[in-house]
């Protein structure tokens, strides 16, 4: 059992390491992409990996009467609404500021959980999850506004309106993932925001971009592969086993990634002040693993 939860949490870790660097791989995407043709390119190549393990990922799986009610609901969050909500709001906010408001997930994920799966939390793991937030408010507090953030506030409006359909999406997953394998979900998952985002090719002034650089490929199928397909399956397996809302305090890790590869990629620098908040962020993190 401890094995398996010592899996859990690396499995739910390294989804925080993709998705810290998805955002800034998203700003280089959405610069020649238009939000949802980059989702349904992004969709596709997920699909397109996960489809060479279908022999394996559906073997076995025994469909429950009345399960496709809730893989509705949980397909409509994501990859469709979240997907909307999050590439929308990166063309108006930065990616910083956008990976910070991922630090309200467990709030909104640990009220549905109470809710819906009556899971319980002890006092140590809700010390750790407000410790989180609040280093990830003081990092949103010290950052700094960019060019390329016309408007953050209605940016960060919409990663927050995300984070609570991506409460609802962990619910749901948690309550399949009881009965289907990880790599199952998020292959339909993947199947049917490919086929969501579909018709965005034929809309005008969509369709295939005439000019996108070679970057900006190489980062939708990052987003593809990397996030959409290995992230949400290491994220699955972390809820099947560590439970919905102990698996979500590690979102709040991507913040003090998406900073960091910022820096890296981006060339930005952080204060002491954003160490420090960064510091108890992981700090946060580690008691929210505590019974």
């Amino acid at each position: 059992m401890k094995n398996m939860q010592h899996s859990g949490a690396v499995a739910s870790f390294a989804s925080t390491v993709l998705w810290g660097l998805s955002y800034v791989a998203m700003k280089f995407a959405l610069e020649d992409f238009h939000p949802l043709v980059m989702n349904f390119f992004r969709m596709a190549f997920a699909f397109a990996a996960l489809a060479l393990f279908l022999p394996f990922t559906w073997r076995g799986v025994q469909r429950q009467k009345g399960d496709w009610r809730l893989f509705f609901v949980l397909v409509s969050c994501e990859p469709c609404l979240y997907e909307i909500c999050e590439s929308l709001a990166l063309t108006q906010t930065t990616a910083s500021q956008a990976g910070m408001i991922n630090a309200t997930l467990p709030v909104f994920t640990g009220i549905l959980g109470y809710l819906m799966l009556k899971e319980r939390l002890s006092w140590l793991a809700w010390a750790g999850c407000v410790l989180t937030i609040a280093g990830a408010v003081w990092l949103s507090l010290s950052a700094v506004v960019e060019e390329r953030a016309p408007d953050p506030l209605l940016g960060n409006a919409l990663m927050t309106a995300g984070m609570v359909v991506a409460a609802l999406y962990a619910v749901c997953f948690r309550k399949l993932s009881l009965r289907y394998p990880a790599m199952f979900i998020v292959t339909v998952q993947c199947l049917a925001g490919m086929l969501f985002f579909l018709p965005s090719l034929f809309l005008p002034g969509m369709g295939l971009p005439q000019h996108a650089a070679a970057s900006s490929w190489a980062c939708v199928a990052f987003l593809g592969i990397g996030v959409s397909c290995l992230a949400l399956t290491f994220y699955g397996y972390g809820m099947s086993v560590l439970g919905a809302s102990r698996a979500t305090m590690f979102m709040n890790l991507i913040p003090v990634f998406t900073i960091i590869f910022s820096m890296l990629i981006l060339h930005e620098r952080l204060s002491l002040e954003q160490w420090i908040a960064s510091a108890l962020v992981f700090l946060g993190v580690l008691l929210s693993q505590k019974n």
